[in-house]
């Protein structure tokens, strides 16, 4: 327990007793702590700033400088037991500036000083099971997958023009994240914008330069790719340290609100937040009119350790081919089970309704002696590995936003047996190529296939106005 702000809050006392930092040439940069004194250990670091603030107070406890990275400052009767620290600080390293705000100190009962540990860092180790190292996984890591389409001559073509001439995978890494955060631009517009279709695969991304999370995110994990350099693209949420350690977001909708990316060097997983680092932002009040306003990008976000990133970031999957085997109910009478190849298996009756936050599958099936009747409101919302889909004979109806942001679907067949498609279903499935919807169906919810502009859907006569509100048709309608 300790006090934030006047607040009596809770955060683990026992932390860690040091934290990385990885320049982009792979040299490190330690900071730790050992009993009463912090310490900085480097080997690359210059010019290095560093104070120690009380939390919410702000006020400056001490203050150290140094031309080579490498100190110690005796904290020993300056730190008020139970009392949240932070350690704002910035030092340059391989000629790049780096500064850093989010590092917390606090003194132990015992009069021993440890770093806070982010109330979302347990969680996060947890879910970085999905990165694993050995051959198989990191080839996996490799391949082509939904829009981060590493396979796509333009960029292959881009990614060796970034890469030319350089030997190593760390130089290789700087130069496609450079390239991503200084000429790319956020589109601030596309985040008010609740009609148009935007695509997020690379080659679009490309020639359009501008772009959200996901897209940069998709971008750096392909061009990564090119290179044999396996990199992933992860989905969870942000917030501030403040927020996760009162608890006001820690137990928030799991329902992502913001996507990054982790790559592999020399035998490690680091994560990075383009997003966070760009400076360019595309603004205006629409996508005909708007403009880029450029900004200094930086390098703040760039290689960073769990125990750093997990101080803004809550990780809740990655886009990976495998995934975190895993079992549990969802619904009143139905079970699930993930194996590691992606595989989700639905098994039970009556309706099914995934829980939050598990969406780290590709392929879902049902077993053969199920007998699931409906797809539950939001059931997989936004699970974004999903290509195809099958339902079950048993199936009567698809639930409002059971399919919502299925951004990756490009099929789906639906049953004899269905009767009732709701709202939002399949709204925002803008890779959804064919829907053959039965004449069993009596009724198909509003926006149901909105935002879906590639599909090509076939309907009974009775339901030849479902469309009739959509912002975004689809492709071609055909009435039976």
């Amino acid at each position: 327990m300790g006090t934030v702000l006047g607040r009596t809050v809770s955060f683990d006392e026992a932390g860690f007793d040091s934290i990385e930092f990885t320049s982009r040439t792979g040299s490190k940069t330690i900071l730790s702590v050992r009993g009463k004194d912090l310490v900085m250990e480097s080997g690359c670091a210059s010019d290095v700033g560093l104070k120690i603030k009380e939390y919410g107070s702000y006020k400056q406890i001490a203050s150290k400088t140094s031309d080579d990275g490498n100190f110690e400052i005796d904290l020993a009767d300056k730190l008020k037991e139970g009392r949240l620290y932070y350690i704002p600080f910035y030092y340059t390293a391989d000629d790049i500036e780096y500064e850093f705000q989010d590092i917390y100190l606090t003194r132990n009962g015992d009069g021993g000083l440890s770093f806070v540990q982010s109330p979302v860092y347990d969680h996060n180790v947890s879910r970085c099971s999905e990165l694993w190292t050995d051959a198989k996984s990191l080839d996996e890591c490799l391949q082509a997958q939904n829009d981060v389409d590493c396979n796509d001559p333009l960029v292959i073509d881009v990614s060796n023009n970034l890469c030319a001439g350089l030997s190593s995978d760390w130089d290789k890494v700087f130069a496609i994240y450079t390239y991503i955060i200084s000429e790319f631009a956020y589109d601030d517009i596309q985040l008010k914008d609740g009609h148009y279709v935007y695509q997020d695969d690379c080659a679009s991304l490309i020639r359009r330069k501008i772009g959200i999370c996901e897209g940069f995110g998709n971008l750096f994990a392909a061009l990564c790719r090119v290179q044999k350099i396996p990199a992933v693209v992860e989905f969870g949420y942000t917030e501030t340290f403040e927020n996760f350690l009162t608890d006001s977001t820690k137990r928030a909708s799991e329902l992502a609100n913001h996507a990054w990316a982790a790559v592999y060097l020399g035998d490690k997983w680091y994560f990075v937040d383009p997003t966070f680092d760009g400076g360019k932002h595309f603004v205006g009040n629409s996508r005909v009119s708007g403009v880029i306003k450029d900004e200094p990008y930086t390098y703040n976000n760039y290689l960073m350790s769990l125990e750093a990133f997990s101080m803004k970031h809550k990780i809740l999957d990655a886009d990976t081919i495998h995934s975190i085997e895993s079992t549990g109910s969802c619904g009143p009478s139905a079970t699930y089970r993930i194996s590691r190849d992606g595989t989700l298996t639905i098994s039970g009756s009556g309706e099914v309704k995934m829980p939050a936050g598990v969406n780290g599958f590709s392929k879902v099936v049902f077993a053969p002696d199920s007998n699931i009747t409906s797809i539950g409101y939001q059931c997989f919302i936004d699970c974004d590995l999903i290509t195809e889909i099958i339902l079950p004979d048993s199936v009567t109806t698809i639930r409002d936003q059971a399919f919502n942001t299925c951004e990756d679907l490009k099929y789906i067949y639906l049953p004899e047996s269905l009767e009732t498609i709701g709202q939002e279903a399949f709204d925002y499935c803008d890779e959804l190529a064919y829907v053959y919807v039965p004449d069993s169906v009596r009724s198909i919810g509003k926006y149901a296939f909105d935002d879906c502009p590639r599909l090509i859907i076939s309907v009974p006569a009775h339901l030849r106005g479902f469309a009739a509100n959509n912002y975004v048709d689809p492709c071609r309608v055909v009435v039976r």
